[in-house]
């Protein structure tokens, strides 16, 4: 196992991690370690639009993130991760949404750590990808060392090598998913005290990891880090990844000639995947920008009209104006 591969990760978001926002943070960033939205495990066997969902289009390394608590399921899905050739899959023991808990998977599972336990081994012995967990550090209002300590030891005995940790609880009534993403106190000194107590277990952190700065700090103390916001609001950050955590030079420099290369992967796709689908990962790039409420609108018209060559000016004019060189 490449104990370095998973320096730098991109959260799974959302709505948000989809393949196409996977692609342009493949074109920035050839070495960040990238994630899938979470997607159940009944979405994943059943739906008729699944290559849309969980298409690896050369974005290794990948993980595929998975909710689900049976076992049958879960085994199918650890197979279909690995057709479509996805480094990794990984459990969702985090997400604290309601109907996340009304189909009883996500942070709810802390409660259930045999049955987590179980599921982990079952995915593990039935695939040659690797098989990881992402948890919260507890649930409810107060820290409990002891419940986080037990829910590991018990975990690991599935065999899994990786586990990431969003360092805050997880709060399951009165908030919803946005607000348990900031409103949970951050505890990062339960997760380094895990990682002592299993030295032998990579422990990735997340959860209020606000600049690259502090990502790399934290990175040093920790086996590695997961970003999400930073990368959803700028997600040109990724362009310094290869070079800050990896040593690496990223030969593309110059932000115009990624958004060509991410417009040429659009153009390809027109009429299969949404224009809006294919377009989120950028818009995020005029938020807090003078002038960007009237740029927005023009490029909801010219999406609205399927202009997609007048698209590609206003995001190039737009970087040109911004004097953006990596």
């Amino acid at each position: 196992m490449n104990n370095n591969l998973r320096k730098f990760c991109v959260a799974p978001m959302m709505g948000y991690t989809t393949p196409h926002a996977r692609k342009l943070y493949r074109i920035l960033s050839k070495k960040a370690f990238l994630f899938t939205e979470m997607i159940s495990s009944k979405t994943i066997l059943h739906a008729k639009n699944r290559d849309l969902i969980i298409e690896n289009n050369h974005q290794n390394p990948i993980a595929l993130q998975v909710g689900g608590a049976e076992y049958k399921d879960l085994i199918a899905c650890a197979k279909i991760a690995q057709d479509y050739n996805y480094n990794e899959i990984n459990l969702n023991v985090g997400c604290p949404s309601k109907a996340v808990q009304k189909g009883n998977f996500g942070a709810c599972l802390m409660k259930k750590k045999k049955l987590v336990r179980d599921c982990l081994s079952a995915m593990a012995n039935n695939t040659n990808i690797e098989v990881s967990m992402k948890c919260r550090i507890g649930i409810g209002n107060k820290f409990n060392y002891d419940f986080f300590h037990e829910f590991i030891d018990e975990i690991i005995k599935s065999g899994i090598k990786i586990i990431y940790v969003h360092a805050r609880n997880a709060i399951l009534n009165g908030l919803n998913p946005k607000k348990n993403r900031t409103i949970p106190p951050l505890n990062y000194d339960f997760v380094y005290r895990i990682k002592k107590n299993y030295p032998y277990i990579q422990f990735i952190l997340n959860g209020g990891i606000n600049s690259l700065d502090d990502a790399y700090k934290l990175s040093k103390k920790f086996d590695g880090v997961m970003l999400g916001r930073l990368i959803k609001v700028d997600p040109f950050c990724l362009s310094n990844i290869d070079k800050l955590f990896f040593n690496q030079t990223n030969n593309n420099n110059i932000y115009q000639n990624i958004i060509i290369e991410y417009f040429d992967y659009i153009k390809n796709r027109i009429g299969h995947d949404s224009i809006f689908r294919l377009l989120s990962p950028l818009l995020h790039i005029f938020f807090s920008t003078p002038n960007g409420k009237n740029i927005k609108s023009e490029i909801n018209l010219n999406m609205k009209n399927y202009e997609i060559d007048k698209l590609e000016s206003i995001f190039l004019e737009f970087i040109g104006k911004q004097k953006v060189v990596i």
